[in-house]
């Protein structure tokens, strides 16, 4: 994205997480790699590590207070907020924002998950909608991963004439000389291996994959198939738990994983199973595509602008597992 077509690029100070977490803001930052340019440096906002209220509120403290003396001695032009839009993510970058304009530096929003629940509760509150729009809703510019997300955006209350860019996450493609379509097609003659990859909690559907992997193995016991589950989270256990209880087989764990093993699951598996309850536009559906796999997830989100039903993949808006 061009954001400054007619000047040098300023000096930007781009707001991530800690880059070593999963999750796709990190991913995305990690891949792009803009901190090995001078005019980029990244901001470590969250460490990613479950905190008291007081340890809460004292690293916030002393994110802003850092965050302000940055942005003076750096002599920097622009600050990236990349929210999601949770009420943790939403209420502890509406004061960067604020902070960033009190100094007169230029806002860039990228807004990155999307959950409608926490929409509504904007559009419900007082508080929360005159937050919105004292902050986000005066940005100088936004990110958004789908043209939907900028008709929610105004609604909310930025303005229609707010410079706006549609833009997809990345994956990385620096594997694809290992991708061989030809015997990827060849093996799933013989083994059908369905991927889930994505961080683990409820709202990435995580029971509704395994319920329906569950559903097509009585539906088709005499095909050989696996449900490969990749990734971290508060919920593994449970989800193991619940695997096991249910005594569903040929479910595969893996775990967080990243580079060379990553790589080899995208490559190696056939289908992307992924029905979330709420989402931006995620990282694994677009490495799912650009490792030959169909998609299977739910039209929420920027999905659909990716995913063309019956095409490249196939959407549900239903929670129902046998849908």
């Amino acid at each position: 994205i061009d954001f400054y077509p007619d000047m040098e690029i300023p000096k930007i100070l781009i707001l991530v997480p800690v880059l070593n977490l999963t999750g796709g803001v990190a991913n995305y930052y990690n891949t792009l790699g803009l901190n090995s340019d001078e005019n980029f440096t990244y901001f470590t906002i969250n460490k990613g590590k479950p905190q008291s209220f007081l340890g809460t509120t004292y690293r916030l403290l002393r994110n802003y207070t850092k965050f302000f003396c940055i942005i003076i001695k750096g002599h920097y032009n622009t600050v990236i907020i990349n929210p999601s839009l949770t009420s943790r993510s939403f209420h502890r970058d509406f004061v960067f924002i604020i902070l960033a304009h009190l100094l007169r530096k230029k806002t860039v929003v990228f807004f990155r998950g999307w959950f409608e629940s926490f929409e509504e509760q904007i559009k419900t509150s007082w508080f929360n909608l005159l937050l919105f729009r004292i902050s986000y809703a005066r940005a100088d510019k936004y990110v958004v991963l789908g043209k939907i997300f900028k008709k929610k955006l105004i609604a909310m209350g930025v303005p229609p004439e707010a410079k706006f860019f549609i833009e997809t996450t990345v994956a990385d493609s620096s594997y694809l000389e290992q991708l061989n379509l030809t015997h990827k097609y060849q093996t799933y003659q013989k083994e059908i291996k369905i991927l889930f990859l994505a961080r683990m909690i409820r709202e990435k559907g995580i029971y509704i994959a395994i319920d329906a992997f569950k559903e097509y193995l009585m539906r088709l016991p005499k095909k050989k198939s696996s449900l490969i589950i990749a990734g971290d989270g508060p919920e593994l256990a449970s989800v193991k738990s619940y695997v096991e209880t249910e005594r569903i087989p040929n479910v595969i764990f893996m775990g967080n994983v990243n580079g060379d093993q990553k790589m080899k699951l995208l490559v190696e598996s056939h289908i992307m199973l992924f029905p979330s309850f709420t989402e931006g536009l995620p990282n694994s559906i677009l490495e799912g595509m650009l490792y030959g796999m169909p998609i299977i997830s739910r039209a929420i989100g920027g999905i659909p602008e990716v995913i063309d039903n019956n095409e490249n993949g196939f959407l549900t808006e239903s929670y129902d597992p046998l849908v």
